[in-house]
């Protein structure tokens, strides 16, 4: 079975994602209301989050080799990061020690390197293997459903992926913090590679502070 999923992200009215300041906590208060089982996330999108946010890599230590302990009633989400080139090596623990996640699963391909994987069992990272080339992405999320019961994932990514999962048919709500602000050319447009027309039905519009909240059904 596949979980239902969602795209959510924040834009500038001109369909970009970066060249202006992201509201974190509105975007992951309305991000939460969805009840996601599963946040998943590019490693690019990952990796530039780390060094947008980070100036100095935390070592690894000894907790880092082992999973978190999860409390019975934790409502956190798993993350899931798709990483098929062993992109996020000796990062993860930046993730896994961060708190806002239950702990990290990793999708990878029958093509990732040997290292990334002995680097993810040593570390007792559990992590779905599925597609040959790249993440055979409807295995994997049928694998997050009866592994870990994932009902709700939602996409907090970039371009890449997005439009991937949007040209697969994989998508079935896409979520928008619409800015009141233009980015200009400088700013990455999030929908700008999709190759193919997508019909989407309007099912949420409001007014949140001074942004808007669109929710559309993709047909």
């Amino acid at each position: 079975m596949k979980p239902k999923l969602i795209i959510h992200n924040s834009i500038s009215l001109d369909n970009s994602i970066t060249g202006f300041d992201v509201n974190m906590e509105a975007h992951y208060r309305i991000a939460s209301g969805y009840k996601p089982d599963i946040m998943l996330v590019g490693s690019g999108t990952a990796k530039a989050g780390i060094k947008e946010f980070l100036t100095d890599i935390p070592k690894e230590d000894a907790s880092d080799f082992k999973k978190p302990e999860i409390k019975s009633g934790d409502t956190r989400a798993f993350w899931a990061v798709v990483d098929s080139k062993g992109t996020l090596i000796n990062l993860l623990h930046i993730f896994r020690k961060s708190g806002y996640c239950r702990d990290v699963i990793v999708l990878v391909s029958e093509k990732t390197p040997e290292n990334y994987i002995d680097y993810l069992e040593k570390r007792d990272y559990d992590y779905i293997l599925a597609g040959k080339e790249h993440v055979d992405y409807k295995q994997a999320f049928e694998t997050l459903n009866r592994k870990y019961n994932a009902k709700v994932i939602i996409s907090d990514s970039g371009p890449t992926l997005n439009n991937i999962l949007i040209e697969k048919k994989l998508i079935d709500e896409i979520s928008l913090l619409i800015y009141p602000v233009l980015a200009g050319n400088k700013g990455l447009s999030l929908f700008k590679n999709i190759k193919t027309k997508v019909r989407l039905e309007l099912v949420k519009n409001k007014v949140i502070e001074e942004y808007i909240h669109l929710v559309y059904k993709v047909s």
